[in-house]
């Protein structure tokens, strides 16, 4: 009977004006009140299936300029009356806007929203038992509306044990579409005017709604309001369907089957004390700030615990779409690491040349190599791990070069398919030239301040110097061509070293140049053309 009494005072359609035409504010008011009856119904809903930004958004426009009209509507009110009822709206209003933003704590922000709407909308119903347009039902129905929540509230943290009042409190929380009906109906009476006082009907009427809850509290109910908490389920993400497609209810389960899951830290998305309702709550949030960045620190202070990777593939279920987002995101951040990383090696690529231009080789090459800490680098075939890591010149491995024994002979050390030379400089870039010649070239040691030949051996048929690597340490700015040009074989490696002077108009040009020169040839035997001076 009751649900049936409230689809009629819905339904019975808007009142016309009975006395000349309404204000226009109050025309604008009736259509945003009708508007947030419509949203209540179906419309809020279905705009959540398409975004719960969306969603959230549009429900917040509508209550504040509906708040804004309706203040303004009031008659018989003081205007400092009208004054802090929109004080206490624009503040709820304003906070929820900047809650997903605020360096407050989640639950701190919701609390200020919930006590400032509650105060503004307590005061507008206030407001209307001054109003003469609105009868003593619509303002008994605010209040019922307005105080009901509050009760559930109660009852959800488990603060009132009558879980009988469960069935009346839900059946009653419809009441504020019914009142938000009611209200633009009676907007369209004659004039304002202030009531008569004293009229005694209200206390009667919430008395009357006082007597109708009971029974129910009485009667009992098949299930109560209070808080409920998913248990922890890891057969639950092997069911798991891709978020598109599904309906709001299986999204939302399946966003709490990887909220109550472990992550790749060994422990739970979101606090295991926080019930389903807060953690969906949460999650709504989550959906709205612009990056990973400000997300994580909303996860943080929600006290949850996921990287962003986990964090997005969860809310993928509640605002479908984010994982695309995040992915253009991190796309658009590693451009713009590869464009700065690309200049840099640019601008020291172009601080080196060929130092020996007038002899072309059969493979030749000239780049920029970023030193590490401690210096050194190797020349290896990096196809062969015969004697472990070639390229490993810090390694242990006694059948390949080493840079510590390269640093006791002062300069390189060669074994099997690997040499390793030293460096006077470190964590900075020196300028490096490759030839690859089929036979021995002419002997240049004009200009050097050491030069050193040393028998090296490509298994493969591959010999190189590394590149330098994404998030690396060392290697070279540039590509480097294979200098085995014999295919797998034998091969004499002569080094050229020299250091350069310090350049004032350009503090970070190269300090130091080698030149290596490779060609076939059996000797493993070390020749020292010219030692360190």
């Amino acid at each position: 009977m009751l649900n049936a009494w409230a689809l009629w005072q819905i339904l019975r359609g808007p009142a016309s004006p009975r006395a000349g035409a309404l204000p226009r504010e109050v025309v604008w008011l009736r259509r945003l009140l009708y508007a947030d009856v419509a949203g209540d119904l179906l419309l809020w809903e279905l705009l959540d299936v398409v975004s719960d930004v969306a969603e959230y958004a549009a429900r917040g426009a509508v209550w504040a300029a509906t708040m804004f009209l309706l203040v303004r509507a009031l008659a018989g009110v003081s205007a400092r009356f009208r004054i802090i009822a929109l004080a206490l709206g624009l503040t709820g209003v304003l906070a929820a806007a900047l809650r997903p933003f605020a360096e407050v704590p989640l639950l701190t922000a919701s609390l200020l929203v919930a006590m400032a709407t509650l105060g503004c909308k307590a005061m507008i119903i206030a407001g209307q038992g001054r109003d003469g347009r609105f009868s003593a039902v619509t303002v008994a129905i605010g209040w019922t509306a307005l105080l009901v929540p509050q009760l559930s509230s109660l009852l959800q943290v488990g603060l009132v044990t009558l879980d009988g009042l469960s069935l009346a409190v839900h059946t009653l929380d419809g009441l504020i579409v019914v009142w938000a009906a009611r209200t633009a109906h009676e907007l369209a009476a004659p004039g304002p005017g202030v009531a008569a006082p004293g009229t005694g009907r209200t206390p009667r009427l919430l008395a009357a709604a006082v007597v109708l809850v009971l029974p129910m509290a009485v009667v009992g109910a098949e299930g109560d309001a209070r808080l409920t908490y998913t248990a922890a389920d890891e057969g639950c993400r092997d069911r798991l369907r891709p978020a598109a497609g599904l309906g709001p209810e299986e999204r939302r389960r399946s966003f709490l089957c990887l909220a109550r899951g472990e992550t790749f830290a060994a422990d739970t998305m979101f606090p295991a004390d926080l019930a389903d309702q807060r953690i969906l709550a949460y999650g709504a949030q989550l959906c709205v700030p612009p990056g990973d960045r400000e997300r994580h620190a909303l996860h943080e202070r929600a006290g949850g615990t996921a990287d962003a990777i986990e964090l997005a593939a969860a809310l993928e279920y509640l605002c479908p779409g984010i994982v695309a987002r995040q992915k253009a995101d991190a796309d658009r951040r590693q451009a713009e690491r590869d464009r700065q990383e690309a200049a840099w090696k640019a601008e020291a690529n172009a601080r080196c040349a060929d130092p020996w231009p007038g002899v072309r080789a059969r493979r030749q090459g000239t780049t920029a190599y970023m030193l590490f800490e401690g210096g050194g680098y190797a020349v290896f075939d990096d196809r062969d791990d015969s004697a472990g890591d070639p390229g490993d010149i810090y390694g242990s491995d006694s059948e390949a070069a080493d840079i510590f024994d390269a640093i006791e002979d002062g300069f390189i050390d060669a074994a099997g398919s690997s040499a390793a030379i030293v460096t006077h400089e470190e964590n900075a870039a020196m300028c490096l030239t490759v030839k690859a010649f089929d036979s021995a070239p002419p002997l240049r040691l004009a200009g050097w301040d050491q030069v050193v030949e040393v028998g090296i051996a490509s298994r493969s048929g591959r010999l190189v110097v590394p590149t330098y690597p994404e998030g690396g340490d060392s290697g070279t700015a540039g590509p480097l061509p294979d200098l085995a040009v014999a295919g797998p074989g034998h091969y004499r490696l002569r080094v050229h070293a020299r250091t350069l002077p310090w350049d004032e108009n350009d503090p970070d040009a190269p300090l130091e140049e080698h030149l290596l020169v490779v060609y076939p040839g059996r000797s493993t035997d070390k020749v020292v053309y010219r030692p360190r001076g």
